[in-house]
């Protein structure tokens, strides 16, 4: 996805389909962003879920940033999350919105 700044941004969840109550392993990737900090904020897009949000750590000195996580379980069974991806790059804060189903 391309940002407003110039830079891009590839951002994924694994594993597929994303399971709740077990770890994820988050990853984005950027290129020309000059990128300092990176959190993903996961909410439920049409029930609150409660706080959930990950900081990733920059992967050896590159524009890869990694981190895992977890969704908690919702009591309908199936749920639509949006996972923000929050990209700092000390001269503005970029919000990205990816969402996606869990459940069956």
């Amino acid at each position: 996805m391309k940002l407003p700044n110039g830079g891009q941004v590839e951002f994924s969840i694994e594993p597929r389909p994303i399971p709740v109550l077990k770890p994820l392993q988050l990853q984005a990737s950027f290129q020309a962003t000059g990128v300092r900090k990176v959190e993903v904020d996961f909410s439920g897009s049409t029930m609150k879920m409660g706080y959930n949000r990950t900081q990733l750590e920059r992967q050896s000195g590159s524009d890869r940033f990694a981190a895992s996580a977890s969704l908690p379980v919702c009591i309908t069974g199936t749920m639509e999350w949006e996972a923000t991806v929050l990209v700092d790059t000390g001269k503005a804060i970029f919000a990205i919105p990816f969402r996606f189903v869990t459940g069956h």
